[in-house]
C-alpha cells in the first residue's frame, strides 16, 4: 500500500436525517487512524472538527417543496465539489439508496469536477420501487470509478441485475459497527424509567422506519403466541406506509395492553435509551441488503432475532451471536422469542458473542483500509 497521505471525502445529502452521520464519521476516523485526511460535506457539523473537516452544505430535516429541495441539493453539491477540487481530494464517496434524480445529480456534478467517485450501493434495488434502470446503468457504468456493496448477497444481486460492464469495479466492503457511538448514559432501570416503561416487564424492540418490507405486521401476528408477560416496543416513523394497517392488527389480536408505540422519528438520545431498555431486538424483514439496525443492536449487545434472509445470514450465526427464523413465518418467530426469554444464560451468551463479532469483523479501521486498497489500485 502506498504511504502517501490520501484525502477522502464523503458527499452525504442524507446525513443525520437517516443516521448516516454515524457511518460517515466512523469511516473517516478509520482513515485518520491510518494517517490520512477525511472530509464530510453533509448536513451536520460534527463533534470532532479538529480531526475531520466538516462542511455543512446540505439542509437537514426539511418539509420544503420538491423544487426547493432539488435546488438546495444542486447548489450544495456544486459547493461540495468545488471545495473537494480545491482540496485535491483523492476519492469522493457517495451514498446510494435508489437510482433516482438525487443520486444522478450528485454523480454528474462529481464527474463534472473531475473527481474520482466510489458509490456505496446500500440498497441494490430501491424498496420504494422507484429505481430508474437508465439512471442506474449510467451511474454504474459511466459516472463512478468504484461500486461498493456490503456483502456477497448484494454483490451477486447487483452483478446479475444491473448490467455492470466492468465487474472488477465492484467491491465488497462491510458496513461497520457502532461501538464508538454508544453512550449508555443510563442503565436499563434508568432508561425504562425515563421512557415510561415498566421496570419488571420483558420487552422486545422493533426499531427504525416502518414500511411493509420491514415486516412489523409479521411480529404483531406473532405476539398472540408469545408469552403474555413479553411486550413489544415499536419505535420509528412510517415511510410510505399507513400505521392504521398495524393498528388494525393490534386491535384484531387484542394486543393493546402489550404494545408500546412511539410512532415518530427517534432522536439519538432517545434511541440510546430504547436499545438499553429493551431485552431483545427483532428484525422480521421481508427483504434487506444490509441492516444498520442489526449492527446497532449487536453493538449494544442486544440479542437479535432476525429473518433468515441471505444478508442477515452473512452476519448472524444462528444460536451463536443471534437467532434466525424462517422469513415471513410469524409462528416460527414467536417460538424464537419465547426460546430466547426462557433461558437467561443463552441470551447472555448471544449478547456477548454479538459484541465480539462487531469488534472482530466490523471494525472501521479494517474497513477504511479496504477503501485505501481501492484508491491505491
Amino acid at each position: 500500500m502506498s504511504n502517501l497521505k490520501k484525502r477522502i471525502a464523503i458527499f452525504d445529502h442524507v446525513g443525520e436525517k437517516a443516521g448516516m452521520d454515524y457511518y460517515d464519521t466512523s469511516l473517516l476516523k478509520g482513515f485518520l487512524n491510518a494517517g490520512h485526511e477525511g472530509y464530510v460535506f453533509s448536513n451536520f457539523p460534527g463533534s470532532d472538527s479538529g480531526n475531520i473537516h466538516y462542511s455543512t452544505v446540505y439542509e437537514g430535516h426539511s418539509d420544503a417543496s420538491f423544487l426547493v429541495r432539488g435546488l438546495r441539493l444542486l447548489f450544495g453539491t456544486f459547493r461540495a465539489a468545488r471545495l473537494a477540487r480545491k482540496e485535491k481530494i483523492d476519492l469522493v464517496i457517495l451514498h446510494y439508496f435508489s437510482a433516482n434524480v438525487e443520486i444522478l445529480v450528485l454523480s454528474l456534478i462529481t464527474k463534472l469536477f473531475g473527481l474520482k467517485a466510489a458509490v456505496i450501493s446500500h440498497d441494490v434495488s430501491s424498496f420504494a420501487d422507484n429505481d430508474s434502470v437508465a439512471i442506474q446503468r449510467l451511474i454504474y457504468n459511466t459516472l463512478c470509478d468504484h461500486i461498493i456493496v456490503h456483502n456477497q448477497f448484494s454483490y451477486t444481486t447487483l452483478i446479475n441485475q444491473s448490467k455492470v460492464k466492468e465487474t472488477k469495479k465492484v467491491h465488497i466492503i462491510r458496513h461497520g459497527g457502532y461501538l464508538d457511538h454508544i453512550k449508555r448514559k443510563t442503565d436499563k432501570k434508568g432508561a425504562r424509567c425515563q421512557l415510561g416503561l415498566q421496570e419488571n416487564v420483558k420487552y422486545i424492540l422493533f426499531f427504525g422506519q416502518i414500511k411493509r418490507v420491514k415486516g412489523l405486521d409479521i411480529v404483531l401476528k406473532a405476539m398472540p403466541n408469545v408469552d403474555k408477560e413479553i411486550h413489544l416496543i415499536i419505535a420509528g416513523k412510517p415511510w410510505k406506509d399507513d400505521f392504521s394497517y398495524y393498528d388494525d392488527i393490534i386491535k384484531k389480536h387484542h394486543l393493546e395492553d402489550r404494545i408500546v408505540k412511539k410512532i415518530q422519528f427517534i432522536e439519538d438520545d432517545e434511541r440510546d435509551k430504547y436499545f438499553v431498555a429493551a431485552d431483545v431486538n427483532v428484525l422480521p424483514y421481508r427483504t434487506i441488503y444490509q441492516s444498520g439496525v442489526l449492527l446497532m443492536a449487536m453493538s449494544y449487545g442486544l440479542p437479535v432475532i432476525a429473518s433468515d434472509l441471505p444478508a442477515n445470514r452473512e452476519i448472524i450465526s444462528d444460536e451463536r451471536n443471534g437467532l434466525l427464523f424462517q422469513s415471513k413465518d410469524s409462528l416460527k418467530l414467536s417460538e424464537q422469542i419465547n426460546r430466547c426469554f426462557n433461558d437467561n444464560n443463552f441470551r447472555y451468551t448471544i449478547s456477548r458473542n454479538a459484541i465480539e463479532t462487531i469488534k472482530r469483523d466490523y471494525n472501521w479501521n479494517d474497513i477504511a483500509r479496504a477503501y485505501l486498497d481501492i484508491i491505491n489500485q
